[in-house]
């Protein structure tokens, strides 16, 4: 059964992935600390969120591709962000070993659900006055670049998030990207700094691979493809039904996972 819940939470992360950029740690984190005894015990979070950034590695470097194919990456733009986020996720991984289980676990549901409702409430992130590609950064687009940039980036190493959602809001909102302009520009961007904070990761507890390797594979080949049907989905609609159908996602996965790793609370407020 616990193969099986790897399953539908890299299934789920795939779709993630390709739709919005999504990173997978949004998805199959509350999963696999809810549903599978595996990842219960101290350490199963960290190594949860270690799975979860080795299937962003091909899932974004796939769905990067399909959005480059169809002339969506603007690299001039985003240039800054991938130098901070890969500068600061290494620290974030050590920071993540040391807080333990229950922050990053509760952290990551609660993560998924205010996506989840982010997306639901505006599903289009794209704006009117977007940019076009190329266009060279101002002071103030190379200060909210630094800034984010490394924020995100030790948040990529410590929730074992790739920081695409951020990323995302970041380029759309502040850098003025087309949405599926900055769906690609994050995607590319999270795959270095997914493949570094899991190399970190795996450094500094190697039992991720000795252990959870077949777990690892099955959500590895499992997310790769759904992103890469997701994405190619992403490419021939419109910007407001991608963002519904990854609200609606998020949301009902979110709550289905708060309430089964809060029952215990939650049935004692009504007893």
């Amino acid at each position: 059964m616990e193969y099986i819940w790897c399953f539908i939470a890299a299934l789920g992360a795939g779709v993630g992935t390709g739709l919005a950029g999504l990173s997978a740690a949004t998805v199959m984190v509350p999963i696999m600390i809810v549903l599978c005894p595996t990842f219960a015990g101290e350490t199963g979070a960290y190594h949860a969120t270690a799975i979860a950034l080795a299937s962003d590695i091909l899932g974004s470097a796939f769905t990067t591709s399909i959005y480059i194919r169809h002339k969506n990456i603007d690299l001039k733009r985003g240039w800054i962000m991938l130098v901070c986020v890969i500068g600061m996720c290494i620290a974030g991984s050590f920071a993540a070993f040391e807080v333990g289980n229950v922050v990053l676990g509760g952290f990551s549901l609660f993560l998924c659900v205010g996506i989840g409702i982010r997306f639901l409430l505006k599903p289009d992130t794209s704006r009117e006055n977007t940019v076009s590609q190329g266009a060279s950064l101002d002071a103030k687009g190379i200060l909210i670049s630094l800034f984010f940039g490394l924020t995100i980036g030790f948040g990529t190493g410590f929730v074992g998030s790739g920081g695409g959602m951020m990323m995302l809001v970041v380029f759309t909102a502040f850098l003025r990207m087309a949405r599926k302009t900055a769906v690609c520009t994050s995607t590319f961007i999270m795959t270095f700094t997914a493949l570094i904070a899991f190399v970190s990761h795996s450094l500094i507890d190697a039992t991720i691979i000795l252990n959870d390797w077949q777990i690892l594979v099955l959500c590895i080949v499992t997310e790769s493809a759904a992103s890469i049907i997701s994405a190619r989905f992403a490419n021939r609609v419109n910007s407001r039904v991608v963002g519904l159908v990854t609200g609606v996602v998020l949301t009902v996965i979110g709550v289905v996972m708060l309430a089964i790793n809060y029952r215990t609370q939650i049935v004692s407020l009504f007893c």
